[in-house]
């Protein structure tokens, strides 16, 4: 059987995507799958496909592409209603080319995955093709005239799906279509290659875009009635999108910076489900619920909201999760406190959640659409004379439910980091042959001076369908080499060109357990840190730390009129009496200023920052000053304060710290606005992990 699946973009970046390809992969083991996307604007897919997919598209716009500004392409869709979403997008020309493609198809069945393709597929598809129709929108979401235009084309469908029971009961009720039966379907979440979550890492996770309807401000006021109860949990949001501004603002308002995260977008976002405790799912409204069954996959319990459909039908409230009323914050507080303070709870549920949201494996999904595209074989052979009714599967052969890459530009390496310091590396890629691939680190300088290439000993394994499985192990020692710096992730061969790999997971949690460690007992010898991360470009890169001093911002308090930073230094020296907290102007006309720290411990120091004499003394409107550590009052050596040792990333952008408004006190010779007009102070981490702030005169 051939299954041709229509999408709007398969090159970009969404839900609907996501479950489109893992249903899929699960089809393609036993029959022919093709994902023909409308438009195409990049040059591959964002999400991963394996090449036994056959992917292609219509409409080419990407830059110089003959697609772009061609006949009809002003001219409005004569199919897409105006009220569909996505209806700017379409044209005459973009009609002409799906009708052209639905005509010709060779496909058995043809799937459409949003109302209005659904409309072509409906209307256009060839007669010997089976028409089935994905409803990924909850039903009344839909506008009603996109809902009357689908009443008068979707009775020559052969099938219509939805994600839940409760959206397929909302569509009989709503928008009935006499002969073509409505079918909950759930989306596919396949099992993840990471190890699952043991609840100990006191972090509650949530993702998903920045849009208001998931309500995140109300899981960040939640958490701020916990934050003093449960003064050492985290909250960690993941999703990028319009809302972040007003969510940081609200964190700041609610004085959870350094507690509330907003972590920006993330994939693949397994790993980050495996290091919580808690999944929080806030949602005013959910079609399904994709994230839920996603950190249900990785061992979490979840809090959720109970939408009218999707989480209801997910969730086993007070078995794996619980549901919690819409659009409360006192719901909310329930569920998440319940969890936060009882471990063994959390655990319990957890693996509940592990073992109940396995129904939704891909596999176990596919079969119910295999069952679904049958009955409507035996439908269309009943009632159209001619009609035959596709082949059935083709023989699967032990070993090929998967298929390896054709090249290694589209493999993805995974990487885990462990407590010890070793990072262990892991790639599926094409068959080996003669080409004795191995993984190689490619410095990338910032000053233009490059080390050697470290390559990795690497070891291979021959899997059974066909392709090789590559792994290697970085060590501590390792960083001798490889020094303060970053590093690419290729592979290569002794005659071939070092290949720049692509990212899959990084597992990373280990280092949460080793900052931890770090804090409360900081090492009087060299401070090593190696954190994998992606490119924007979605390429694997190494961060190495080796340094032989290092002072480690571990907080900072943000009050009235002061700023008040927190840290350790590791290293041979100590913090002795009268050790100096120094702020350094950059640039040209550089400036210290130097305050006594309070030493509170041998390796631990608080001190508060001298705002007031940076902005009695700036000469710009916009200065930098970085932050440093003098730890013994006469040895002149400072150390640079940074927030390095994190398993992530992006500190600059999670621990993003709000303005203070100061007067200065004094009139500036070079000063731009009065002194009777604020200037503004904000501490922030820079993109290589060095503290500072800049003072701006507005």
């Amino acid at each position: 059987m051939k299954i041709s699946f229509l999408i709007n973009n398969i090159y970009g970046i969404g839900g609907t995507n996501r479950t489109v390809i893992n249903l899929a992969e699960a089809l393609a083991v036993r029959h022919d799958v093709e994902i023909v996307s409308v438009f195409r604007r990049a040059a591959s897919p964002k999400f991963a496909i394996s090449p036994r997919i056959t992917v292609r598209a219509l409409v080419d716009l990407r830059p110089g592409s003959a697609d772009r500004g061609a006949a009809g392409s002003k001219e409005p869709s004569e199919v897409v209603p105006r009220q569909e979403e996505f209806y700017a997008q379409y044209s005459r020309f973009t009609d002409e080319r799906i009708i052209r493609d639905l005509r010709r198809t060779d496909a058995d069945v043809v799937v459409g995955t949003r109302p209005s393709l659904n409309l072509f597929v409906a209307a256009h598809t060839r007669d010997g093709a089976l028409r089935v129709a994905q409803e990924h929108m909850t039903h009344l979401a839909i506008p009603p005239a996109v809902r009357a235009e689908m009443a008068r084309v979707y009775p020559r469908l052969d099938a219509i799906t939805t994600v839940t029971e409760a959206d397929a009961r909302s569509f009989q009720e709503n928008t009935p279509i006499p002969g073509v039966p409505v079918v909950g379907i759930p989306n596919s979440v396949p099992r993840p290659v990471v190890q699952p979550s043991d609840c100990t890492h006191k972090i509650v996770v949530s993702a998903g875009r920045m849009h208001r309807i998931k309500r995140y401000d109300l899981l960040i006021r939640a958490f701020a009635e916990l934050a003093g109860e449960f003064p050492d949990w985290q909250l960690r949001i993941y999703g990028d999108g319009g809302e972040a501004g007003k969510l940081r603002a609200l964190v700041t308002e609610l004085d959870l910076n350094g507690r509330a995260l907003l972590m920006g977008g993330f994939s693949p976002i397994e790993s980050e489900w495996a290091k919580g405790s808690i999944a929080a799912v806030t949602s005013s409204a959910e079609s399904f619920g994709m994230t839920l069954v996603e950190a249900m996959r990785c061992g979490l319990p979840v809090v959720s909201t109970d939408c009218p459909v999707g989480p209801r039908e997910i969730l086993r409230d007070g078995e794996d999760g619980f549901l919690v009323p819409n659009g409360e914050v006192e719901g909310i507080v329930r569920g998440l406190r319940r969890l936060m303070a009882d471990e063994p709870l959390r655990r319990a549920m957890g693996e509940a959640a592990l073992r109940n949201a396995a129904r939704y494996d891909p596999a176990a999904v596919a079969d119910r659409y295999m069952k679904l595209f049958e009955d409507a074989a035996r439908r269309r052979a009943a009632t159209v004379r001619g009609y035959r009714a596709p082949a059935g599967p083709r023989k699967a052969a032990a070993g090929t439910a998967t298929v390896p890459p054709a090249g290694l530009g589209s493999t993805t390496v995974d990487v885990t980091a462990d407590g010890a310091g070793r990072l262990h590396f892991r790639a599926d890629g094409p068959a080996e042959g003669r080409q004795r691939r191995q993984f190689v680190l490619r410095h990338k300088p910032s000053d233009g001076t490059r080390r050697p290439d470290l390559p990795l000993p690497t070891s291979r394994e021959q899997l059974d369908n066909g392709g090789t499985r590559y792994t290697a192990t970085l060590g501590p020692e390792a960083l001798e080499e490889l020094g303060d710096g970053r590093w690419q992730v290729t592979m290569r061969s002794p005659k071939s060109a070092p290949v720049h790999m692509k990212a899959g997971l990084r597992d990373t949690r280990a280092l949460i357990d080793v900052r931890e460690h770090v804090v409360g007992r900081p090492p009087s010898g060299r401070t090593t840190w190696n954190l994998p991360y992606a490119q924007p470009n979605g390429r694997l890169m190494l961060r190495t730390v080796l340094r032989e001093e290092h002072a480690e911002c571990t907080a900072i308090e943000i009050g009235e009129g002061a700023i008040t930073v927190q840290g350790v230094l590791c290293g041979g020296r100590t913090v002795d009496p009268g050790a100096l907290f120094v702020v350094s102007r950059r640039g040209q006309h550089s400036r210290n200023f130097a305050v006594p720290v309070q030493v509170l411990g041998r390796r631990s120091f608080r001190a508060e920052v001298p705002l007031r004499r940076v902005v009695d003394h700036r000469l710009e409107r916009w200065e930098d000053w970085d932050w440093w550590l003098q730890p013994d009052p006469d040895d002149w050596r400072k150390t640079r304060v940074c927030h390095l040792l994190e398993d992530f990333p992006d500190v600059k952008g999670a621990y993003a710290y709000p303005s203070l408004p100061l007067v200065g006190d004094e009139d500036s010779e070079y000063s731009v606005s009065q002194p009777v007009r604020p200037v503004w102070v904000r501490p922030y981490c820079s993109a290589s992990g060095a503290m500072a702030m800049n003072v701006v005169d507005r």
